[in-house]
């Protein structure tokens, strides 16, 4: 079964809608331009509900290529409260998570992960493409107005200089800097 939301209404900006039919959920932001895709056939998928839940809290974690296979990788993710989330939280939110591969290594290619998030291998036309674009252009604008480019240009660059024994490490030191305060 494939869902595709038509239209939305009142939903606040950066909310995630939420759907699930049968046993199967999916998750995807409302203003996505995806499908949901279930396992199962309309007829079959009761309980059918939908949720519109919004983030509180909010991480990033980067996998270091190679960690991903490893079976002993546990992370301690600190979260931070949301732009959007109008609650008053604690300061030290943290999540820990535990990583490992699937069972059966080769059991989920890129294609059944694509259909499990809901999100669309196949072409969807120009309003895909349009959206796509927009996209694209939105994050230059973003990396160009930071200059997030030319630093991880020059981060890259002095790794490859340097040579630490532990580039990790090496990286995440240069991040530790505190912001260039205002001359008076």
């Amino acid at each position: 079964m494939e869902l595709h939301v038509v239209n939305t209404e009142g939903i606040p900006e950066g909310c995630v809608l939420s759907v699930r039919a049968g046993a199967t959920r999916r998750q995807a932001p409302v203003e996505a331009d995806r499908p949901f895709r279930f396992p199962t056939a309309a007829a079959e998928a009761v309980p059918f509900k939908v949720d519109v839940l919004e983030p509180v809290a909010t991480a990033r974690l980067i996998f270091r290529p190679g960690e991903e296979q490893r079976t002993d990788c546990q992370y301690t993710i600190p979260l931070e409260a949301a732009a959007s989330s109008g609650q008053e939280l604690p300061s030290d939110m943290n999540v820990t998570i535990a990583i490992a591969p699937a069972d059966g290594a080769g059991g989920e290619d890129g294609a059944d992960n694509a259909s499990k998030t809901g999100a669309s291998t196949s072409a969807a036309g120009s309003s895909s493409t349009t959206s796509k674009l927009g996209q694209a252009n939105a994050a230059r604008e973003y990396l160009d107005k930071h200059n997030l480019v030319e630093f991880t240009q020059l981060l890259i660059q002095s790794v490859i200089k340097e040579q630490p024994d532990r580039p990790y490490s090496f990286l995440a030191k240069q991040f530790y800097f505190p912001e260039p305060e205002p001359r008076t």
